[in-house]
């Protein structure tokens, strides 16, 4: 199972694969923002690496509701304002579910 460092932040939330730079350009995936419109994701040899993002809505969870992507299950570290909060196991929607109740 992979492991992912969820964050929120002031002004910013997202998440990313453990040991993964979500700050690296090569790997910003242009066709999946435009489907989600609300991130900038990067994705590396056809798995999702991480996104980050200024907002979340009901939509966009609807969305990827229906996308077999986002349905690979994970555990996710959850980090606000850069200090540990919890654990927890989900899918990708669980992960952007979490981020829009805690944002």
């Amino acid at each position: 199972m992979r492991e992912f460092i969820l964050y929120i932040d002031e002004t910013e939330c997202g998440m990313y694969q453990k040991g993964y730079d979500l700050w690296d350009n090569d790997d910003y995936k242009k066709s999946l923002c435009a489907k989600y419109t609300f991130a900038t994701y990067c994705v590396k040899n056809g798995k999702f690496m991480g996104f980050f993002a200024s907002f979340i809505q009901d939509e966009d969870i609807k969305i990827a509701k229906n996308d077999e992507f986002m349905q690979e299950v994970c555990e996710f570290e959850v980090l606000i304002h850069n200090t540990f909060k919890e654990k927890f196991q989900g899918s990708f929607i669980d992960a952007l579910k979490y981020i829009k109740e805690n944002f």
